[in-house]
């Protein structure tokens, strides 16, 4: 995103000046110490070292190969090191195929990893085959359901969702309030969310972080950013090791407290611990709103260094786009990666991404069609509102554009202070 006029910050900072600020450093700082994984990575490399061990002495096993593909997952989840998430799916299909495919259990893995990895199509396949293997049928319908919401085929997933037949299970609340925020009901998912933590926070430390950091983005979403904040903070007193915590809170630190030396402080700290490629491009707009440009293309560089590795095949062609479009001035090449993604999953989000980059091609005639029959009033998400209210001002609709630009407005938070100083210069302009 291009960075807000010098009048329109210099107005920012003095609006933001009266506002208390929520995220306190006495609160987390405790948290961002060194070594913090070191435990659990030391300890899985450890059995990784066991199982390749045993593979080398015993020759292939395919009990063997499955533990080393376990570990290897397991690291890539701890270090963000890629190459570990491609070592872990590569055993997997190697040990499944010993089995001639037959065992459900390592096709229901094979599934969630290629969730993971954001190949959709094979997540479905890999669901099916294991459904043909006859493989747990409740397992076998939570992953329809996921594979299902990530390929827009939403009819699909609510049908499987349906056939579960405990209401009230975890399983069931954490995907039934998935789809509620796809289908605009935030309250709902919220409220779903919170009844599915109650479930599980005095039984699994695990559950109690994962599930409870997710219920801080949907507070942070619909505007509850005290709410997310405490959240967080109780994710990081349960397990300090749990760092996507304090990526939220370095969000808040920055889009609503706007300190972003303090926001900085915390993305640098969760770099220095694991690998997370999309921080750079928090820390590339967090310079860019100081007017830190140099600064700013130096971090676009390091994502795209990262991201453009082999192993990470189309798990940040949400960002690529967004890079190609805003920062690198290529739509050309945005284009095509939005092209290519929405041949694997035809949802509105990616149908927005495509509509963007033809916008952004000077294409305004085609991006208005696909906003139009494939985008509008077919996602809440705020990004795709704000594309589409740009789209429809181009093409003549100031109305429907300024509606969505007050829509967005109410997103402010979420789409940072870049973003919501473009907004209200639109609209002072429609």
């Amino acid at each position: 995103m291009k960075a807000p006029s010098i009048l329109l910050f210099a107005i920012l900072l003095a609006s933001c000046a009266s506002k208390k600020r929520i995220a306190n450093p006495g609160d987390y700082t405790a948290f961002l110490r060194q070594g913090v994984l070191k435990s659990k990575l030391t300890t899985t490399a450890a059995e990784l070292s066991f199982w390749e061990t045993r593979l080398k002495d015993h020759g292939t096993n395919y009990v063997d190969i499955l533990q080393a593909a376990s570990a290897h997952l397991r690291l890539f989840a701890l270090t963000g090191k890629v190459d570990h998430l491609v070592l872990g799916d590569s055993l997997l299909k190697f040990g499944s195929g010993m089995l001639r495919n037959s065992d459900p259990e390592i096709l229901f893995a094979l599934s969630q990893n290629a969730i993971t990895q954001h190949r959709f199509i094979d997540a479905a396949e890999y669901n099916k085959a294991a459904f043909g293997a006859e493989g747990d049928r409740y397992i076998n319908r939570l992953l329809e359901f996921d594979a299902g919401m990530e390929l827009g085929n939403y009819k699909m997933a609510t049908h499987s969702l349906g056939l579960l037949e405990d209401k009230k299970a975890f399983d069931y609340l954490i995907r039934r309030a998935k789809l509620e925020d796809h289908n605009g009901n935030l309250d709902k998912a919220i409220e779903l969310m919170q009844q599915a933590f109650e479930k599980v926070k005095s039984r699994s430390k695990n559950l109690y972080c994962w599930t409870l950091s997710n219920l801080a983005d949907m507070y942070g979403h619909a505007g509850r950013v005290k709410e997310s904040y405490e959240a967080y903070i109780k994710v990081l007193q349960k397990d300090t090791s749990y760092i996507y915590a304090l990526k939220g809170i370095a969000w808040i630190a920055y889009s609503h407290d706007k300190n972003s030396a303090e926001a900085k402080k915390i993305l640098h700290y969760i770099l220095s611990q694991t690998n997370m490629p999309d921080i750079y491009l928090a820390l590339a707009e967090i310079e860019g709103w100081e007017g830190n440009n140099g600064e700013k293309t130096g971090y676009i560089r390091r994502f795209l260094d990262e991201v453009q590795k082999p192993g990470y095949g189309d798990m940040y062609n949400k960002y690529l786009i967004s890079v190609f479009t805003e920062e690198l001035a290529d739509p050309a090449k945005a284009l095509e990666i939005a092209g290519k993604e929405i041949k694997h999953r035809a949802t509105p989000e990616t149908y927005d991404w495509l509509a963007w980059a033809y916008f952004k091609n000077g294409e305004n005639n085609k991006a208005m069609t696909l906003a139009t029959n494939y985008v509008y009033k077919k996602t809440f998400e705020p990004n795709a509102l704000f594309h589409t209210a740009l789209v429809f001002a181009a093409n003549g609709k100031k109305q429907e554009a300024k509606a969505l630009l007050r829509e967005c407005l109410e997103s402010s938070f979420e789409l940072g202070p870049v973003t919501t100083m473009i907004i209200k210069e639109k609209l002072a302009l429609l």
